[in-house]
């Protein structure tokens, strides 16, 4: 029998069956999402020209023609809290507001 923080676990394989769980998860979460989030990000710094991007997605550019851009490239990525930072800051970078 082991216990963790008041919990009776009956098989301790139990608890080794979940940490490994949870490292694969981690392990595919960093390969698959966070390091096509950074090579993402340094391709948009990298080859498209700063004023193509101003103009699709500046501050400048009309909301109608920005939001829909944006919404259809970002359909092709897996975005969500931590693979939007190096995005944000690839596109913040090459003056996108």
């Amino acid at each position: 029998m082991c216990r963790v923080k008041g919990l009776r676990l009956e098989h301790p394989s139990l608890l080794a069956s979940g940490l490994e769980a949870l490292v694969d998860y981690v392990g595919y979460h960093v390969l698959t999402c966070l390091v096509s989030a950074f090579l993402l990000a340094g391709a948009i710094v990298a080859f498209p020209p700063r004023d193509v991007i101003i103009r699709y997605l500046g501050s400048e550019t009309r909301k109608r023609v920005s939001l829909p851009l944006a919404s259809a490239t970002g359909m092709f990525v897996a975005v969500y809290s931590c693979t939007v930072i190096p995005i944000a800051s690839g596109l913040y970078g090459e003056g996108v507001a």
